[in-house]
């Protein structure tokens, strides 16, 4: 997986001779057409994944750009790639071997083995090629491979290598560090093909083939030696999702690792943890026992290796079956039977709560468990945004509080409690005041949270003053002695505001005024900015002010009438659109003196842009002026609100926004992913 940003590293040195080619070596005949049959088999089916993944943190649901791999490996436009290429995905466009581009759906995903399964939307037309999966049980090392797709987002690209490591896991050495997929342990489950044909940020979820054109692993990982998903766990993960959209998996409650070196037992596996409330639990298991036998098949587990095989016989165990379990404890033999359960996945689905300024996720069973929980009572707070009214009540929710109850009514699902915060709070001015009830530790706790926008009043109804539309700089003592001025004060001219009063009163650029109603102007030094403006707001608007100025070495009187202030930024209230996650404004008087901005231009100023929303991943930015949305004008604020309320109704795959920046004008195409 890469993001967009991202990795890409070009390394340049000085340009190669052209060569004469070597002479083959010995088979390098035969082998070679192997590698090209196995190309010509699987290259169609290759396609390349970009993604838009929801991104939490800090309390809200950010969106990321990310690019992995993917292979086709049925008529229907199924295809294979990783967990953690495609989950959490807001938004899926694959582009195939023929360089056409698809919409994809996510039919299901799973971070125990890290494989998720996509279907193309083929619109009635045909795949382009189906590779079909082979027996990676049957590599051996020093087997020829080629590794297939989209390293760093480029178009679909193949290396080549051997099988290095037919039952590679994370060593030792390398602790803490391992692959945790929303909350599980890959490797408890995988032990990876290591072979050595380079792979890339981009690569994941592509296929590893054989010198038959046969799938054998799907990639995953790189640290000097890649390693892949054995085919044979990819095939079975990726037929349980594309018929259940999810892996069933059956659950003891039972924690295991290799025996101890001092361990006295001849043979069996250590179990090392056993859940609280488990079947493993009910049926007497506890840690320290040595698992002999499960379901009448013989265990030994000495080394990590050995490890994944027994965990993924015990998952694979149909759920509801009762199991006989033969352990040691204390050096004696020990039988048991227990009935496995439906274990689900170790995370629940997290979600940004409405008006909340917090995400939470579904308490699933496994996370129930290790909380000491029953499932489905309630939901476990995940991000806190600060300054948001989850972080400001008294007291503040944190990481880790689990919510049960809501506005008087229990929380049980992630679900309950967002359409709950949408209906209370949508569209309704705030505060809204809600009662929160949540555990924390071994205390339930009561808080009120203030919730819905707090956008404050339009400001733009405040006291207008007096204005001269011109800008002014301080006459100081230098500066009059260099206009032949010595010993007066005052300010000079320095634009006159086209199409303005003054500029219809003849005042020009260079004017020096000394005084305003006959009055002097106290301005002399550079701190003294803004005394002219000061006298100048004293007047009531529409006041005909007579000022003495000199032009040119000239004196000279002028009568102009003042104008109304132009509205300043803080008087203007923002639009915040919170599905594309931007922030925009009228434009002001001090805004269009800006030399790319046309005085008569009509749009909205764009003030803020939400890193990870909709607006930033199709590129808008502060400071853009935006014209109009999918091809109707937005001249001002009320225009732009009233649009994207409709195009809220609507839902549109696709939004346009015609923008302006700088002095150019371009179209940026967002392309939301509606949750509500």
């Amino acid at each position: 997986m890469t993001r967009w940003v991202a990795l890409l590293a070009f390394a340049v040195g000085p340009p190669s001779l052209a060569q004469e080619p070597a002479p083959p070596a010995p088979n390098e005949g035969g082998e070679r057409a192997a590698v090209e049959a196995a190309i010509r088999k699987v290259y169609p089916a290759l396609v390349r994944i970009q993604v838009v993944a929801a991104k939490y943190g800090d309390g809200r649901e950010g969106k990321v750009e990310v690019s992995g791999s993917g292979v086709i490996v049925s008529p229907q436009g199924h295809l294979v790639t990783n967990h953690h290429v495609a989950a959490r995905a807001r938004l899926l466009r694959c582009t195939l071997a023929d360089k056409s581009e698809l919409p994809a759906t996510l039919v299901g995903t799973d971070a125990l083995a890290d494989i998720a399964v996509l279907k193309l939307d083929l619109g009635g037309r045909a795949v382009p090629g189906v590779a079909e999966f082979g027996d990676s049980d049957a590599l051996r090392v020093g087997d020829g491979v080629l590794a297939m797709g989209s390293p760093l987002a480029f178009s679909q690209s193949v290396t080549r290598g051997i099988v290095s490591n037919v039952e590679m896991t994370f060593p030792a050495l390398l602790w803490p560090a391992t692959i945790k997929l929303d909350g599980e342990e890959t490797g408890s489950l995988v032990r990876w093909i290591g072979h050595d044909a380079q792979i890339f940020p981009g690569n994941s979820g592509g296929p590893l083939v054989n010198l038959r054109g046969e799938i054998v692993g799907i990639n995953e990982i790189s640290f000097g030696l890649s390693g892949a998903i054995p085919g044979n766990l990819a095939r079975e993960v990726a037929a349980e999702l594309t018929k259940h959209g999810e892996v069933r998996r059956s659950w003891l409650g039972l924690a295991l690792q290799p025996l101890l070196k001092t361990e006295g037992a001849s043979r069996g596996v250590l179990v090392s943890s056993v859940f609280l409330g488990s079947p493993a639990a009910t049926a007497g298991l506890k840690p320290g026992d040595v698992l002999t036998s499960y379901a009448g098949q013989a265990l030994d587990v000495r080394h990590p290796e050995q490890l994944p095989a027994v965990n993924r016989l015990m998952l694979a165990t149909p759920i509801g079956s009762r199991v006989e379990l033969t352990y040691e404890r204390n050096g004696k033999p020990q039988r048991a039977s227990a009935v496995t359960i439906a274990r689900g996945p170790a995370r629940g689905e997290e979600a940004e709560v409405p008006f909340w300024g917090a995400t939470v996720a579904e308490l699933t069973m496994v996370a129930a468990r290790g909380l000491k929980r029953e499932p489905a009572s309630g939901v476990i707070v995940t991000g806190v945004r600060a300054g948001g009214p989850a972080a400001e009540a008294k007291p503040g929710l944190q990481i880790g509080d689990i919510v049960v109850e809501f506005a008087g009514q229990p929380v049980r699902h992630v679900k309950d409690l967002v359409e709950r915060a949408h209906a209370l709070a949508d569209g309704r001015p705030a505060p809204i005041p809600a009662l929160v009830g949540f555990d924390r530790s071994a205390q339930r706790l009561l808080s009120v949270l203030k919730l819905g926008i707090r956008d404050g009043a339009d400001r733009s109804a405040e006291a207008t003053k007096a204005w001269l539309p011109v800008s002014t700089q301080v006459l100081t003592a230098d500066l009059a002695e260099a206009l032949a001025l010595p010993g007066r004060t005052g300010v000079r001219l320095t634009h006159v505001h086209p199409g303005s009063a003054a500029e219809t009163a003849g005042l020009k650029v260079g004017d020096v005024v000394l005084r305003l109603d006959g009055e002097p102007i106290p301005a002399s030094r550079p701190e003294d900015v803004e005394v002219f403006s000061a006298l100048v707001r004293r007047y009531r608007v529409g006041s005909t002010v007579s000022l003495d100025l000199v032009r040119h070495g000239q004196p000279l009187a002028i009568a102009v009438e003042l104008q109304p202030s132009p509205a300043s930024t803080r008087e203007l209230t923002e639009y915040r659109d919170d599905t594309f996650d931007f922030a925009a404004r009228d434009l002001t008087f001090q805004d269009r003196l800006q030399p790319t901005l046309d005085r008569d231009l009509a749009g909205v100023l764009v003030t803020g842009v939400e890193g990870g929303g909709w607006a930033a991943l199709a590129h808008l930015a502060v400071g853009d002026v935006v014209l109009a949305v999918d091809g109707g004008p937005v001249p001002n604020r009320a225009a732009l609100a009233a649009r994207m309320k409709a195009i809220a109704a609507a839902r549109p795959a696709r939004v346009v926004f015609f923008v302006r920046r700088g002095v150019q004008t371009l179209f940026l195409e967002l392309e939301p992913a509606w949750s509500h």
